[in-house]
């Protein structure tokens, strides 16, 4: 089969690339997945050739692995299990539309955190966005994977800030869910004050829920539409420490009861340095984190559009109330680490290269859902896991956000090691893996089970498994989208 001929009469030669570095580029990433090569990469640059390209597939039964945030990638799930074609989308990256009026935009999958953040910036929004995400991280493949924003109380379900989406499935028919379902094109449905925010639907069916972590198995989204914030003209952030982790857990949820904060986030003395300070040197990062309590709780507050000033200062005095009765004292300085700090970063992406790979080279991530007030066991058996595997408390970054106003959280450890040193990055695969399935043995929840995971997960789970496959055969009939991934 001459693939280069059948995807060159779509896209044009140009945007088909089988050079050996650029494949080998896309055959592996940062995790521990086993490198693949795929047979080559197509960059689409409208909706008509990515559905002409599925198309192609169904015909030839090449396997096809939607791509659209650039390199590295961390997860294994761009890997090609079995070859096939990689479907970059970069090409894609307009911002179709900024409605302030009502606090969204819309985006195709090229469009990354640094090129939304300074456009929404300008019409006075912000983005609900993870913890620092690198700057070429598409927006869109972040809320399909759904990373968790900052901002819990903004959170008004899991899926957020994801609204509407239109997403060409496997099968080839091009969909779009939500309020975008119709009538008539976008275009139409602006003229009458639609603004593709309402995500519900069509009919009794949510069908972006079948996107949104699916890994590229059910299709690929060509736009979406994503929920802003207004960006407020004052903020200020608050620390609040201490040794142990269940003493911060009463003011966190009195904090999430009722509504206060924007920016709401446990972590680890390791985890803050890291992200504080990824330019310096290892040492220097050491170093600050022993200067730092081991758990820190970072909440920011801050001042609407009237009368600013105003609305700070009641919410301090409130907010000092509740942390007494709680007997906790927040604080404007954590070590060398002081608020105009830690909004700075809040405020920003990795630019350069990301954060968690500044701290000692490299780094896995294992995370889950849970409830903060059940988050201590899976913490206490983190470290202990770590030193049976010889792993310093030290190389353990912990990082607990807070979701869906509170009534969950993510719960993400991260374990750093030295690439270059062998025997640092044996210790860290065999704890990566003995730690995954420990969490997974005692309950944890993968809501989003990336390949490292999905076998040991869905072993667990027949009865979803079984259903996720007779979904994938309506949608994705010949298997073609990313085979080898989840379930599928």
């Amino acid at each position: 089969m001459d693939l280069k001929k059948g995807l060159s009469d779509i896209v044009g030669a140009r945007w088909i690339n089988m050079e050996d570095g650029v494949l080998e580029g896309y055959a592996k990433d940062e995790s521990f997945i086993s490198a693949r090569r795929p047979q080559c990469v197509v960059k689409p640059g409208t909706v008509r050739e990515v559905q002409d390209i599925i198309l192609w597939a169904n015909r030839t039964k090449v396997p096809l692995i939607p791509v659209s945030s650039g390199q590295p990638h961390f997860r294994g799930d761009t890997i090609p299990r079995i070859g096939g074609v990689v479907v970059d989308m970069e090409r894609m990256n307009t911002i179709i539309r900024i409605n302030r009026k009502n606090r969204v935009a819309v985006i195709e999958p090229g469009v990354t955190f640094e090129q939304l953040m300074s456009a929404v910036g300008k019409e006075g929004m912000r983005l609900a966005m993870p913890l620092c995400p690198r700057s070429n991280k598409s927006v869109l493949a972040s809320v399909l994977e759904r990373e968790p924003p900052l901002m819990p109380r903004h959170h008004w379900d899991i899926s957020d800030p994801l609204c509407c989406m239109e997403v060409v499935f496997g099968s080839g028919d091009l969909f779009r869910t939500g309020e975008a379902s119709g009538p008539s094109e976008l275009e139409a449905q602006w003229r009458i004050g639609g603004a593709q925010k309402f995500p519900l639907g069509p009919h009794q069916v949510d069908y972006h829920r079948l996107v949104q972590g699916a890994q590229g198995t059910m299709g690929i989204a060509t736009w979406a539409s994503i929920k802003c914030e207004l960006r407020p003209p004052i903020k200020r952030a608050f620390f609040v420490t201490s040794q142990r982790i269940v003493d911060l857990f009463e003011f966190t949820y009195e904090l999430l009861k009722q509504g206060y904060g924007d920016e709401l986030f446990v972590i680890n003395s390791m985890q803050l340095a890291a992200l504080m300070k990824g330019k310096g040197s290892i040492a220097h990062v050491d170093e600050i984190a022993h200067e730092l309590p081991t758990w820190i709780l970072v909440f920011c507050i801050s001042g609407g559009e009237r009368f600013p000033e105003a609305q700070l200062e009641y919410l301090e005095i409130d907010i000092r109330n509740i942390a007494q009765g709680c007997g906790i004292t927040p604080q404007n300085l954590v070590g060398t680490i002081s608020s105009s700090d830690m909004l700075a970063v809040l405020d920003t992406c990795s630019r350069d290269s990301y954060w968690k790979c500044e701290a000692r080279g490299a780094f896995q991530d294992i995370f889950f859902l849970t409830t903060l007030d059940r988050s201590l066991p899976y913490i206490e058996a983190m470290y202990q896991t770590a030193r049976c595997a010889g792993v310093p408390d030290t190389h353990i970054g912990v990082y607990i956000q807070p979701i869906v106003q509170g009534t969950s959280c993510h719960c993400e450890f991260t374990l750093y090691y030295n690439p270059k040193d062998e025997q640092e990055v044996a210790r860290a695969k065999g704890l990566f893996h003995s730690a995954s399935s420990r969490m997974i043995q005692e309950g944890a929840f993968f809501s989003r089970p990336y390949p490292a995971w999905a076998e040991e997960v869905y072993a667990r789970r027949a009865e979803s498994a079984s259903a996720l496959r007779k979904v994938k055969s309506i949608f994705d009939p010949n298997h073609i989208m990313n085979p080898g991934k989840l379930c599928f």
